[in-house]
């Protein structure tokens, strides 16, 4: 009898430790997907998925937000900074790739833009790629915040709340590839693996 109130007192002390709800799934696989209890997980975001383990992204898995631009041929390499408050997206294409005139987004004036920065984001089982801003000649850094949902605008990742400090993420620069119509100038940076601080 008393072997058994010491494993009671056991797993009464082991159970919520493990993070699991249910006596019968300990210690077994309790995630809320593997659980009676009828917890529902509702993170859909996952950085990175489990068979994707190294610095690559395979654009040909991407659901794509914004043009597909896969194809468009790689001219320059891609190095992003993080810090400060800032993401920097450097290239070599900043002052030299074509512009188009758009609007401000505060209806005052127009500006020149000639790219999109990407971010790529593993969430409800599948890879979203969006863009999240538009970039003028040499503007190379914008706020950390502008990396979200509320910037890409499209459904997947409408309402993505941004980057998770210590996860991995994917990023790119294209040439304009979120207006229609406001350039015919196909070309892209590579795509590189970044830890968001």
């Amino acid at each position: 009898m008393k072997i058994f109130a010491r494993i009671g007192v056991l797993l009464a002390i082991a159970l919520p430790l493990s993070g699991c709800s249910d006596v019968w799934c300990w210690p077994f696989e309790c995630s809320s997907s593997n659980s009676s209890s009828g917890v529902v997980d509702d993170d859909t975001t996952t950085t990175i998925p489990p068979d994707d383990s190294n610095d690559s992204l395979d654009l040909s898995k991407v659901t794509w937000l914004h043009t597909d631009v896969s194809e468009w041929p790689v001219t320059h390499n891609l190095k992003v900074n993080i810090g400060a408050g800032t993401i920097c997206m450097e290239w070599g294409g900043t002052s030299t790739w074509p512009t188009a005139t758009i609007r401000h987004t505060d209806g005052t004036r127009d500006i020149k833009v000639n790219a999109n920065p990407w971010v790529f984001v593993w969430r409800n089982d599948r890879w979203y790629g969006g863009t999240w801003e538009w970039m003028t000649p040499n503007g190379n850094c914008k706020p950390m915040r502008v990396v979200e949902g509320g910037h890409i605008k499209q459904p997947g990742l409408a309402d993505w709340g941004g980057p998770v400090s210590g996860q991995t993420y994917y990023f790119m620069v294209s040439s304009i590839a979120r207006g229609a119509n406001l350039s015919n100038y196909k070309a892209r940076t590579n795509v590189v693996s970044v830890v968001w601080p």
